[in-house]
């Protein structure tokens, strides 16, 4: 009889105690609780939405961008009408591109605005590199670029025996200068004190002005970098004139110069990663950013097909 109490008294304290606890969980404060548990993951949700955005293109560095590789398709169109000579067109059309070839590449506008558009090229290409997550992939993208354009360009130089192959130009310049940027961003994750930091600013600073001091010098002295650096040599030479003859060629300094100012322009004004002309309705401007956005692909097609596309008239179609 007393064991029979005692269980008895037992199961009374085990549903005593689970009512409590079904109690406990259907009161009201704690549906408040779980409403609030619920807040704050849909809180926490949203700040990480909000910490890592699609990020919006902005259209001032993709217009800059786009212009400037418009200019270099229109240079390319000019060196590729005369590059065949004007004493294969028959039409009057072509003759006259290729008079027009001629005063531009012997008169003062390509000899200003040529480097000016290039390093303008250059200077955006930095800026962009401020915004980008990952600067090791974009260097394996343009680096894997780079590379095909030489290799395109040298099948097609043995195909018809002429000097087309491009060693290195002004992809080759960005790809290069993207891949050292890389390596420059991880030494500075490594900088954790505020020594470290200034004296990694002043390192960046000085290499940034010898490569626009020394590369200008050799650019407008006539004098090649090289041999500034290491004197003169005979086989060195032989090297450069083999990459600065073939379709196109672009030194490396001072122009890596203008791509460190680029990737310090960018992190200086364009902190926020916002554009700096916000009322301009960048659909007007959409197909020079459209360009802006896929200048690889502009550059690389556009050698490609301009070229072709004249050799092929004038060889196999001579109509020109």
């Amino acid at each position: 009889m007393s064991k029979n109490k005692k269980n008895s008294d037992k199961s009374k304290k085990r549903v005593t105690i689970k009512t409590e606890v079904e109690a406990t969980e259907t009161s009201e404060p704690s549906v408040v609780e779980a409403s609030e548990l619920t807040e704050e993951q849909i809180e926490a949700e949203l700040d990480e939405i909000v910490a890592t955005p699609k990020r919006e293109r902005i259209w001032e560095i993709d217009f800059v961008r786009g212009l400037m590789i418009l200019f270099v398709v229109w240079d390319h169109f000019m060196w590729d009408v005369n590059s065949i000579g004007s004493s294969v067109y028959n039409s009057g059309l072509f003759k006259w591109l290729y008079e027009l070839s001629e005063s531009y590449y012997d008169g003062a506008l390509r000899g200003v605005t040529h480097d000016v558009f290039v390093t303008m090229f250059v200077l955006t290409s930095g800026i962009s590199c401020s915004f980008s997550r990952s600067n090791g992939k974009r260097a394996l993208k343009m680096m894997g670029f780079a590379i095909l354009l030489s290799a395109v360009t040298y099948a097609i130089s043995s195909i018809i025996n002429i000097k087309l192959t491009i060693y290195f130009n002004v992809i080759h310049v960005v790809a290069l200068s993207v891949a050292l940027y890389a390596a420059i961003e991880w030494v500075w994750s490594l900088c954790n004190k505020n020594w470290q930091k200034n004296i990694f600013g002043v390192v960046m600073f000085a290499i940034t002005m010898t490569a626009l001091v020394l590369g200008s010098c050799a650019k407008y002295m006539h004098v090649h970098w090289t041999n500034l650096l290491f004197g003169e040599s005979e086989w060195r030479s032989a090297v450069i004139r083999k990459f600065k003859y073939g379709g196109d060629y672009l030194a490396f300094l001072p122009d890596f110069g203008w791509f460190l100012a680029g990737v310090f322009l960018g992190k200086c004004v364009y902190k926020e990663r916002k554009s700096v002309f916000p009322s301009v309705d960048a659909r007007y401007v959409s197909p020079v950013t459209f360009c802006g956005r896929h200048s690889l692909w502009v550059y690389f097609i556009s050698q490609i097909v301009m070229f072709g596309f004249v050799y092929l008239l004038h060889d196999m179609y001579p109509i020109l």
